[in-house]
């Protein structure tokens, strides 16, 4: 995941159903990567991702795999594993609000 940012710093950067195809290390890495382009003190970082919902258990992995309609592979990630990758990536979650199949995380830089 190689890309160049020419631009400023910004405030805020929005990314939503990403992290669920990519592994955690990758994810890490993808979190720590788009941290360091936000504006030091102001900038937020908001991860919209998928839950597990339905009769998943709260407290694992839900998986889908290419069959249906959708045909793709991805990882749900529960919440306490959510804000295990965050704070690898040296982010604070600042505010979460779940909805019925997702969670929205509003992320910091930890100084």
């Amino acid at each position: 995941m190689e890309h160049e940012w020419g631009g400023e710093p910004v405030d805020l950067m929005w990314i939503q159903w990403c992290l669920q195809y990519l592994t955690d290390e990758d994810v890490v890495q993808c979190l720590k990567t788009l941290a360091g382009k936000l504006r030091l003190g102001l900038g937020v970082l908001v991860v919209k991702e998928n839950r597990p919902f339905g009769t998943a258990r709260e407290d694992r992995f839900q998986m889908d795999t290419p069959r249906g309609e959708s045909l793709r592979y991805d990882i749900t990630r529960p919440d306490l594993h959510h804000r295990l990758l965050f704070q690898k990536a040296g982010l604070s979650v600042d505010l979460a609000e779940q909805g019925v199949e997702t969670n929205t995380y509003a992320l910091r830089k930890i100084p």
